[in-house]
């Protein structure tokens, strides 16, 4: 555990050393969040999923992609560093090292979730106790967007490989996670969608501004699946490799 809080507490510096990348992860979904409030506020009709009530989570899950692109970069930066040669001899598993990447950024995504509500209340999203359950139950989604992160970074060769495949990701998650529109109006789209990650990362807290607060199940058992099954093949590629 000492290790893993070590290695936690050099991540943070690394982090805090990149000021934009930072700024850039916690801004991203606000901005984004003001633009298409301002284009609604123009607009005479805005449809029941256009709502702000019914897309801030979505958008706020579109931001963890973000922090996704960060973990990524972030491993891939350490292949290119004396630091990574250091770790190889020192006696830490290599599991305890990605690890701490996840203990390191998850702060980040918490933190990114309560500026993208506080700005959502000044555009009239309801205030209640169903904010902090939604909340929480992002925090699976998170996990898995900087585990998905972690994967890609010891994939690539180096960051620069690392942001293409990442916005690979990205526009997967906004085009079949319905952050942006309803993925059953996708025909037979939907089924596929379903079947991937993406939309459960959304649904799972979705609901919640509905009234519903049994949405956690069962989407939670496909992210924590995914986000299981990216552990087991990433320690089993270490273990290959070893």
């Amino acid at each position: 555990m000492n290790k893993i809080l070590a290695l936690t507490k050099r991540n943070l510096k690394e982090i805090l050393r990149d000021k934009l990348s930072l700024i850039f992860c916690l801004i991203f979904p606000i901005a984004l969040l003001v633009i298409l409030q301002l284009v609604f506020l123009s607009i005479e009709y805005v449809p029941d999923n256009f709502k702000i009530e019914s897309y801030a989570v979505g958008i706020c899950v579109f931001g963890f992609t973000f922090d996704m692109l960060f973990a990524s970069m972030m491993v891939a930066g350490d292949k290119n560093t004396e630091f990574i040669n250091r770790i190889k001899m020192a006696p830490i598993s290599k599991a305890t090292y990605y690890t701490s990447f996840l203990f390191a950024i998850l702060p980040i995504a918490f933190i990114q979730c309560i500026l993208f509500f506080v700005i959502a209340f000044i555009f009239k999203l309801p205030v209640s106790f169903n904010i902090v359950l939604a909340s929480i139950y992002l925090i699976p989604s998170a996990i898995f967007y900087i585990t998905l992160g972690i994967f890609i970074g010891y994939l690539v060769k180096n960051e620069k490989q690392s942001g293409p495949v990442s916005s690979i990701i990205i526009s997967f998650t906004g085009m079949f996670g319905g952050v942006f529109m309803p993925i059953d109006n996708m025909g037979k789209l939907t089924t596929v969608a379903n079947l991937l990650p993406f939309p459960h990362t959304l649904k799972i807290a979705s609901g919640i501004f509905m009234g519903n607060n049994n949405c956690f199940f069962p989407h939670a058992f496909w992210v924590l699946g995914y986000t299981a099954v990216i552990w087991l093949i990433l320690v089993l590629l270490l273990k290959r490799k070893k």
